[in-house]
């Protein structure tokens, strides 16, 4: 620790990334889902090199089902009840999202491709699964389009008169993923993905106002 009694200087690019849940918390996946040990090994490094503070997103499936839920498809999320549930969480990442953009900042939205809620490009489909929990090869299709979770955040802030930011997303979320030999290349998209900077906005007051009075509502 520094005895020079200096704060630390925090990024001077005006950069801020709200990344996916378990993209820095793989704990919060489903069983047996997980691809590290904690959070994705160099995705926080990434992000400091390029020059954005990180701000992490909810899971919505695990306040949702609980730590130990099974493995669902979209198909199991899209459902109005979950739907809901992830509105709730919208809201609450609108106040932040529509701040940093008043304050100058170049926003970016970082998922998880593959991800049945938070795919940002792909999303995941089983359209066998239900029931008792099982896996063959094949169950599990990655496909083009957002998860659940992403098509509600990017609704809800369009709803607000809040542009959806700059988004792409990791493609972690396949049955054949190896990190030796995939992580490389997710990490090196990433970074060119951060490079290119983020989106900015002005936010008008009256946006800040109806921000507030829905969170009394």
């Amino acid at each position: 620790m520094s005895n020079s009694g200096v704060p630390v200087q925090l990024n001077q690019k005006k950069r801020v990334a709200f990344v996916a849940h378990c993209l820095v918390n793989q704990n919060a996946k489903v069983q047996e889902f997980a691809r590290s040990r904690g959070a994705v090994p160099g995705v926080v490094e990434r992000l400091r090199n390029n020059g954005y503070r990180i701000q992490q997103l909810p899971c919505p499936e695990m306040a949702f089902a609980g730590v130990d839920r099974w493995w669902q498809g979209r198909e199991l999320y899209d459902k109005a009840n979950y739907r809901r549930h992830c509105r709730i969480l919208a809201m609450n990442m609108a106040a932040p999202i529509a701040e940093f953009y008043r304050r100058g900042y170049e926003v970016v939205v970082v998922g998880l491709d593959g991800s049945p809620s938070s795919g940002v490009r792909y999303t995941g489909q089983a359209k066998n699964w239900g029931g008792r929990p099982q896996f063959d090869d094949g169950d599990y299709e990655v496909v083009a389009g957002m998860g659940v979770w992403m098509e509600e955040l990017k609704s809800v802030l369009e709803s607000c008169d809040i542009p959806w930011p700059r988004a792409s997303g990791m493609l972690l979320d396949t049955t054949d993923w190896d990190e030796s030999r995939d992580l490389p290349g997710c990490l090196d998209e990433l970074d060119e993905f951060l490079r290119a900077g983020g989106t900015t906005a002005e936010i008008s007051d009256d946006v800040i106002v109806r921000l507030g009075n829905s969170q009394d509502a």
